[in-house]
């Protein structure tokens, strides 16, 4: 029979996910939550196994949300670090921060779930005209293990006037 490889730790690879869909249309002013109505899941996957980490130092980092090019693809999910903070979008020049509310949010047992988000601008001004979400790991990584951040599918954000 044959023997499950294990992965060294430095070998292993994490990614984060979101662990539900974005509820569409988005507007500036209003609460991005998921399409089940409820606030937006992220959770840690061993990437080799396929399972989620419920436990261990990488099960309870903080992670920030944040908001990305429309465009941005990554190397068939395989981007890395830099390629991901250079596609994080800023808001424009005398505007309010892109994303008000708590960007911020900590995993218990590798599961977290966002507080309260809101768009303060559109997507209108961007290249693509869309924005994605992103979680990530500051520093992408956590006692040396990569952490690769999570990217939720591509969405236009519209003005409330609109709405």
């Amino acid at each position: 029979p044959c023997a499950k490889q294990i992965h060294p730790s430095s070998s292993r690879s994490l990614q984060l996910l979101f662990t539900n869909r974005l509820s569409l249309p988005v507007f500036t002013g209003s609460r991005i939550e998921g399409e089940d109505g409820l606030s937006l899941g992220v959770s840690l996957m061993d990437t080799f196994t396929g399972q989620l980490i419920f436990s261990g130092p990488e099960s309870s980092v903080k992670v920030e949300i944040v908001v990305l090019e429309g465009d941005f693809e990554g190397n068939e999910e395989n981007w890395t670090h830099d390629q991901f903070k250079a596609n994080i979008v800023r808001e424009r020049d005398g505007r309010r921060q892109l994303l008000g509310g708590c960007v911020f949010l900590d995993l218990n047992g590798g599961i977290g779930t966002s507080g309260d988000l809101v768009f303060t601008d559109n997507s209108s001004w961007t290249r693509s005209r869309k924005f994605r979400l992103g979680a990530r790991v500051d520093s992408g990584h956590v006692d040396g293990v990569r952490i690769q951040e999570a990217m939720s599918e591509a969405f236009v954000v519209k003005d409330h006037r609109g709405e």
